[in-house]
């Protein structure tokens, strides 16, 4: 990636991630929205159940630029949405990554892992993105993970 295109990243002149977004895409589907982000389904199902919770309200690289409500907010959301996850997935273990050295907008991967994943025991994001391992679902798949997880949402809200 040029400076530039990461300059204009940071700045969010460029952020895919700043609102308005597509609900589906090739890279997610959007499960809901909660009150400060909302919430994907990550197309690389590896982990099943990866999801995606994004900052809606503005572009912003890190926690330390919130304000205090924005962050106990956004922090709420983000237990929201792992539990939903969890209730929906039932995995060993939930895992959590706010890194930003490819999208610089704040977001966070909440990574359902189990025993038998391909990377037990170690974190997912060893390799460079595009020697990651990547798991496709069928359309039907992916809306049966969606609905499950939505319907978490609803009653973990």
């Amino acid at each position: 990636m040029s400076n530039q295109r990461w300059d204009a990243l940071l700045q969010g002149t460029e952020c895919p991630l700043c609102s308005p977004r597509a609900d589906d895409t090739a890279f997610w589907m959007k499960i809901g929205t909660l009150r400060v982000s909302t919430l994907y389904l990550d197309r690389n199902q590896t982990y099943r159940g990866h999801c995606q919770l994004v900052f809606d309200p503005r572009h912003t690289v890190g926690l330390e630029s919130l304000s205090r409500d924005e962050f106990t907010t956004f922090m709420a959301d983000l237990r929201i949405a792992a539990r939903a996850i969890a209730a929906a997935c039932r995995p060993d273990l939930m895992n959590y990554a706010s890194l930003g050295n490819v999208m610089p907008h704040l977001h966070w991967h909440l990574v359902p892992r189990y025993v038998a994943d391909p990377r037990w025991g170690g974190p997912i994001y060893t390799t460079r993105r595009d020697e990651m391992r990547e798991t496709s679902l069928t359309e039907a798949e992916y809306r049966e993970i969606v609905a499950s997880i939505r319907a978490q949402l609803s009653t973990t809200a």
